[in-house]
């Protein structure tokens, strides 16, 4: 069913596509893994906008993007290829479709970009509406509020459409929702048909509607409150699954130039029971509604909980994902020392280094792709104090079927350029235990990173310490392979075996920052090949080279690491093979450099 046939349906045919939908939503996903829960509860919301707007001429921008599978599915994508290797972008992506408006797999950028697109519309002349439609979660994120407050006026031919739920991936439990949630208790209204005449220049048609619906008035407000103080005339509460009012509100609000903001109320994993009664398991699903293998971050949860035992100054941070990182159960043996910041990196980060600050021991919990959004925050609250912060980067390199937007690529460039963080990236789970111990120890800002998925232990361990910071998996006195995080050293080993060169010496570089300099130097008449699982812009073979050159060391040196563009969906080994970062490519290049004078 392509959009354009959708406003050719009756009300009863609409209704038959919603059901369609979910039960293809359900299926699908079943199939190939991905977001669940979050899409059902978005049907009918999506299915009304198609059925009264006119996109793509008309910009539809989702907030994360994860509730974007029903757009796909009007649009004629296929979702039987989502989030597979040249297949359907599990989130909105402009190369994918004219109708995703706007990249988006991060929270909060819905609202900002909107108004941008109506300025740039405004600006050039152009006549078309912008909807940006986000989560009341998402809401709560920096940068959505700093769009909703910094100014009071807004664009003309601008709707927001807050689509409430109570949940982030857990259950939200901001300030700011519990406030939003309260609107349906309110007792302070003003009269509704003055408000009507007020707020819409065309409100007969409007207000006839409404009193037919018996549209309730408890979500209108007294006049200070802050949508409106904001520049929105505020809408709702809607009911999100009742398609009819959906259609006939949204058609009115198209009707008016002055900007909205239509509240909605929705449930998450609505139409699908096991999705309804666990909506934070039914988020994201591997195929057929498995859990995700991710070794070390079940094994930072036990991690800290046994650490917390001994230490009551331990603490733990995340930004609304507790279970992703792992923490689920330290949240229910330390509920009173887990402090969920919300979908807000950069007040989790500063929260965590005034804590520091006033003698606790914080642990950042936090994804690669979404660290990035609090780099000023490290740079300037922790890192300029050298605050005891201990950064755990969970989903470091590459990440698989989430593609382009939540790849943990960058990271590792970045937070080396910071002065007094640490920098690890432990070979495995029992190496992450280690380095955990050593960097509290050292009392600095210190990041640690790891892969997402199932990560085997290598069994070689010897204790990392300031005389040891690396270690030496397989000797040799051939060409050195200095290998950077878990895949790298798992491949590496694999490598020296594909190659068939007893003489290659594979090195486990799990400190980054700072280098092994003792080991440096006593490589550096031999022939090396860094390799690791992120940008080679910047990163550990960055480092490596920079230390040389510093010392005017003349080396032969190679660095492996990921080409400086996107990385698309599919699995993690299939874009490893698509950047030449497989163990087969790194046995060719150790292949080739051995023979070389």
């Amino acid at each position: 069913m392509l959009a354009d046939e959708l406003k050719q349906l009756d009300k009863k045919q609409t209704k038959a596509l919603a059901e369609a939908i979910r039960e293809e939503l359900v299926e699908k996903v079943k199939e190939t893994g991905g977001h669940l829960a979050s899409n059902l509860g978005a049907v009918e919301l999506t299915v009304a906008l198609y059925k009264v707007f006119d996109f793509p001429v008309d910009k539809l921008i989702f907030d994360v993007g994860h509730q974007s599978y029903v757009q796909k599915l009007l649009t004629g994508r296929d979702l039987g290829s989502l989030r597979q290797k040249g297949g359907t972008s599990g989130f909105p992506d402009p190369e994918e479709s004219a109708h995703d408006a706007f990249i988006a797999g991060h929270s909060g950028t819905s609202v900002a970009a909107g108004i941008g697109l109506c300025n740039a519309r405004d600006l050039r002349g152009e006549n078309y509406k912008v909807v940006s439609v986000i989560g009341d979660a998402s809401l709560g994120n920096g940068l959505a509020l700093e769009a909703v407050f910094s100014s009071e006026e807004k664009p003309k031919n601008f709707l927001v459409i807050l689509n409430d739920n109570g949940m982030s991936i857990n259950k939200n439990h901001s300030a700011l929702y519990r406030s939003i949630s309260k609107m349906t208790a309110k007792k302070r209204y003003r009269s509704f048909n003055s408000f009507l005449s007020r707020t819409f220049k065309e409100t007969s048609a409007l207000g006839r509607r409404l009193r037919r619906m018996k549209y309730s008035i408890k979500g209108w407000l007294n006049q200070n409150y802050f949508f409106e103080r904001c520049g929105f005339k505020y809408v709702g509460p809607v009911n999100g699954h009742d398609l009819h009012e959906l259609v006939a509100v949204l058609s009115d609000i198209k009707k008016i130039e002055e900007p909205v903001l239509l509240h909605v109320l929705t449930q998450k994993g609505k139409g699908y029971e096991p999705a309804e009664q666990e909506p934070s398991r039914f988020h994201g699903v591997a195929r057929n509604f498995g859990e995700s293998e991710n070794s070390f971050s079940r094994a930072l949860g036990k991690l800290l909980c046994q650490r917390a035992q001994d230490d009551p100054s331990l603490v733990a941070v995340t930004a609304a994902m507790t279970d992703g990182v792992g923490l689920t159960e330290f949240a229910e043996r330390f509920p009173a020392r887990l402090f969920d910041a919300g979908i807000c990196e950069e007040y989790a980060v500063t929260m965590a280094a005034g804590m520091a600050k006033g003698g606790l021991r914080p642990v950042v919990c936090i994804y690669s792709t979404f660290l990035q959004r609090a780099y000023d925050q490290i740079v300037h609250d922790v890192c300029l104090q050298n605050l005891p912060v201990v950064f755990c980067v969970d989903r470091a390199g590459l990440v698989g079927a989430d593609g382009k937007t939540h790849q943990g690529l960058l990271e590792l460039s970045a937070l080396r350029a910071i002065p007094n963080l640490r920098v690890f990236a432990p070979k495995d789970c029992a190496e992450l235990s280690d380095i955990f111990d050593y960097v509290r120890s050292l009392g600095c800002p210190a990041a640690i990173r790891y892969p997402n998925g199932y990560a085997p232990n290598l069994g070689v361990r010897r204790r990392i310490s300031d005389i040891s910071l690396w270690e030496t998996l397989s000797e040799g006195d051939g060409t050195v392979v200095l290998a950077s995080g878990a895949r790298a050293a798992v491949r590496a080993l694999e490598a020296k075996k594909l190659c068939g060169r007893e003489d290659v010496r594979i090195v486990n570089c799990r400190s980054v920052k700072p280098l092994d300099e003792r080991m440096l130097e006593e490589i550096a008449g031999r022939k090396i090949i860094t390799f690791e699982e992120g940008y080679a812009a910047g990163g550990f073979g960055s480092a490596v080279a920079e230390y040389y050159a510093g010392r005017a060391v003349p080396v032969r040196l190679k660095i492996m690491g990921a080409e400086n563009v996107p990385v698309a969906h599919a699995s993690a080994e299939e874009q490893a093979a698509s950047l030449r970062l497989t163990a087969k490519d790194l046995a060719l290049k150790i292949a080739a450099f051995s023979e070389q004078n």
